[in-house]
C-alpha cells in the first residue's frame, strides 16, 4: 500500500539544510511534493522560527524550527442557515470566511455563484467584503433591485457597523479618519468597545465603501486589525502565560447593514459574532 502523505509536520533544519528555501526544505524533509508545500505556504499553514511565513522562498537558517499543516482547507459551503433575508428583490447572508466576493487567485467559488445555488436563481453582487471578512452581505435577484441597491451605498445611505478586534491601543474612547484612499475620499468612524493590555476591541461605521478601507484606516489610526499582516497586524497574539492563539484572517466582523428596500421601507440586517471572534475575544479576556 502506498504512504499515506503526513497531514502536519514538526521539522528542525540542519547545518545542511541552511540556505535552503522553505518550500523546498519542507518538500525535502517532509517528503511531500514541492508543489503541495508551496500551497501550503501561501494560504498561512507554515511557520517558520515562530512567525506564520507566506513566502515559499524565505531562506531556512541551521537550528531553525518549521511548522506546516498540509491539509487542504474544506471547501467552501454557504447554507441555508446563512440566510438572513429573502424576498423576490434581495437575498442577505452572513458571509464566512475564505469565500470571495468574486473570483480572485485563490480560487473557489465566489458569493454569488453560491448564493445562486443556495437560492435557485441569480445573485448579483451589490457590495464587497474581503476574502477574511465575516458577516452581513446583501445581493440583489434582479439588474433593478441591484441598481437601487448600489445607489443606496452611492449616497451614503445604507449605514454599516463592523466589529474589528486591532493590536494596540486607540487614544481616546471614539473619533473619526477622513482619509483619502487610492485617490478617492474615504471616511470612518470608530469606538473603542473594550480593552485589553495590547489589544482593542473596536465598532467602526465606515461611511464610504473603499477597498481595504477600514483595515487601512484602522492601520493610520495606528492600531492595525488582529492578523492582517498586509497592514501591520500580528498573526498571533499571546498572554503573559506564554499561551499563544494564531490568527488565521484579519479579526473583522461586519456586524449589522441598516439600507432601503428596493420596494421601500427600511432592511435591518445583523450576523452574530462568529466562532473564531468569539474565541479571540475569550482569550484576550483570559
Amino acid at each position: 500500500m502506498p504512504k499515506r502523505a503526513p497531514a502536519r509536520l514538526k521539522l528542525t533544519a540542519r547545518q545542511a539544510d541552511a540556505g535552503t528555501e522553505l518550500a523546498r526544505f519542507i518538500a525535502v524533509r517532509g517528503g511531500v511534493p514541492e508543489e503541495t508545500a508551496r500551497a501550503a505556504i501561501l494560504r498561512g499553514a507554515a511557520f517558520l522560527r515562530g512567525q506564520r511565513q507566506r513566502d515559499p522562498a524565505s531562506v531556512v537558517g541551521a537550528g531553525d524550527g518549521v511548522e506546516v499543516d498540509l491539509r487542504e482547507p474544506a471547501a467552501a459551503e454557504l447554507g441555508k442557515e446563512r440566510i438572513l433575508h429573502l424576498d423576490e428583490l434581495v437575498v442577505a447572508v452572513d458571509k464566512p470566511a475564505g469565500v470571495s466576493a468574486q473570483e480572485d487567485r485563490q480560487g473557489g467559488p465566489s458569493l454569488p455563484d453560491l448564493c445562486s445555488d443556495l437560492i435557485g436563481g441569480p445573485a448579483l453582487l451589490v457590495h464587497r467584503l474581503d476574502r477574511g471578512t465575516t458577516g452581513v452581505t446583501i445581493l440583489a435577484r434582479s439588474k433593478r433591485a441591484q441598481a437601487a441597491l448600489l445607489e443606496e451605498f452611492r449616497s451614503r445611505r445604507a449605514h454599516k457597523e463592523y466589529r474589528a478586534l486591532v493590536s494596540g491601543q486607540p487614544r481616546g474612547e471614539e473619533g473619526a479618519i477622513d482619509s483619502p484612499i487610492a485617490g478617492e475620499p474615504a471616511a470612518t468612524r470608530w469606538k473603542v468597545l473594550e480593552r485589553f493590555p495590547e489589544a482593542a476591541l473596536l465598532a467602526a461605521f465606515p461611511a464610504t465603501g473603499r477597498t481595504h478601507q477600514i483595515r487601512i484606516h484602522l492601520r493610520e489610526l495606528g492600531c492595525s486589525l488582529l492578523g492582517d499582516s498586509r497592514h501591520g497586524g500580528p498573526l498571533f497574539v499571546t498572554r503573559q502565560s506564554g499561551s499563544r492563539l494564531d490568527l488565521a484572517r484579519p479579526l473583522l466582523h461586519a456586524l449589522s447593514l441598516e439600507i432601503r428596500h428596493p420596494q421601500g421601507g427600511t432592511l435591518r440586517l445583523r450576523a452574530e459574532m462568529p466562532d473564531d471572534f468569539t474565541a479571540a475575544l475569550r482569550f484576550l479576556r483570559g
